[in-house]
C-alpha cells in the first residue's frame, strides 16, 4: 500500500476532506521521511502508524486551531508537526528550529522537494537561535518537554498575543500551569495543551 492510499484511509477515519493537492504534499512527505528513514533515525514509527501519528494528528489539529500567521516549531527533527500544520493551515511563515545537524539537513531538504519556500529552517538550541526569528504567532512542541525555563525562554520572544501549543501524552504533568485549552485526539487520545 503507498503512502497515498495509507494517507486516503487515515483522512477517512478522522472525518478530514484535504484538498488534492494537499493531500499530495502530504504524502510525499511521508514518502520523504521513509526515504530518509532508512539513512538516519527520524522515527521508530512504520506505514499506519507513521502516516497517522505524524500527518493525520497533526492536520486534524490544525483545523481545530485554525491557526494563521507566523509558526515556530521547537524541536522539528523529522518535521512533524510543523509540515503537517503548515499544509492545512497555510502559513505565511514557519520556523523550524533542530539542534541535531542530520534533521536539519533532512528539514532543508523538505522544504525543497515539497515546494514550501516559506519554511526557515534554523539549526542550533532554541535559546540559542531565538533572537534570529520574528515573534511567531503559533509555537508548537512535541516530543519536546515543555519545561519552566523553555516556557520563559519562549515567553521572552514572543507577543502576548502567541499561543503555545504542547502535543503530548494524556499522562503528562503540566507542572501547575494552567492551559487556555486543553483537548485530546480521536482515536490516539494524544492530548493538546496550549497556553
Amino acid at each position: 500500500m503507498s503512502n497515498l492510499e495509507i494517507l486516503e484511509s487515515e483522512l477517512q477515519t478522522f472525518q478530514i476532506d484535504l484538498e488534492v493537492s494537499q493531500k499530495a504534499t502530504l504524502a510525499a512527505y511521508c514518502d520523504e521521511l521513509t526515504r530518509w528513514n532508512k539513512k538516519i533515525n527520524l522515527t521508530g514509527l512504520r506505514g499506519a502508524a507513521l502516516v497517522r501519528r505524524l500527518v493525520v494528528e497533526p492536520a486534524w489539529i490544525g483545523l481545530q486551531l485554525k491557526a494563521n500567521g507566523t509558526l515556530l516549531d521547537i524541536g522539528s527533527g523529522n518535521g512533524s508537526p510543523a509540515i503537517p500544520l503548515h499544509v492545512i493551515s497555510q502559513f505565511r511563515k514557519c520556523h523550524l528550529v533542530e539542534a541535531r545537524t542530520k534533521r536539519a539537513a533532512f528539514l532543508r531538504h523538505l522544504s525543497v522537494a515539497l515546494k514550501l519556500p516559506d519554511i526557515e529552517v534554523h539549526h542550533g538550541r532554541f535559546e540559542d537561535v531565538a533572537g534570529s526569528i520574528e515573534p511567531p504567532d503559533w509555537v508548537t512542541l512535541q516530543a519536546v518537554a515543555l519545561t519552566s525555563d523553555l516556557m520563559k525562554s519562549i515567553q521572552q520572544m514572543s507577543r502576548p498575543t502567541t499561543t503555545v501549543v504542547w502535543i503530548t501524552s494524556s499522562s503528562v504533568d503540566l507542572e501547575g500551569r494552567t492551559p487556555k485549552k486543553t483537548f485530546g485526539v480521536p482515536i490516539t487520545g494524544t492530548q493538546v495543551v496550549s497556553y
